[in-house]
């Protein structure tokens, strides 16, 4: 059992292909955000990036729209201006309106507000889950 663990573990690091010159300049102009990536695993990267961009699209069990808008929601939430800057475009390109986004915002800011609420009157999760009538 612990040899099928750390072949699980070790495995994927063996799969890692190094990426040549030339095809790290074909990613880069495939996609300018490959860049970003060490050249090393640059390759591996961006074919994950294009697996996660899946969960945007038709395939995936969210629809488009919702999805950026979570996307959203969690960009403000984290404070990062490039990703609130490319999520807000993508989520008015997948139809979303500016009332929309700002109720995603407001939702993520409201979440953010009462976790700190919480967490910091030591509210405690058993307290949580007997009035959510969880356990």
């Amino acid at each position: 059992m612990k040899k099928l663990i750390l072949l699980l573990l070790i495995a994927p690091i063996i799969g890692l292909s190094q990426t040549t010159e030339s095809a790290y300049e074909e990613l880069i102009k495939k996609n300018p955000f490959n860049e970003m990536y060490p050249k090393i695993i640059a390759e591996d990267a961006a074919e994950y990036f294009d697996e996660f961009n899946l969960l945007f699209s038709e395939d995936s069990p969210i629809a488009s729209k919702e999805a950026r808008l979570v996307a959203v929601a969690v960009s403000a939430a984290i404070r990062c201006e490039y990703c609130i800057t490319a999520q807000v475009h993508s989520a008015k390109m997948a139809g979303a309106t500016d009332d929309e986004i700002k109720a995603a915002i407001q939702i993520a800011a409201e979440i953010q507000r009462f976790s700190t609420l919480l967490y910091g009157n030591d509210f405690g999760i058993e307290r949580l889950e007997k009035i959510l009538g969880v356990n």
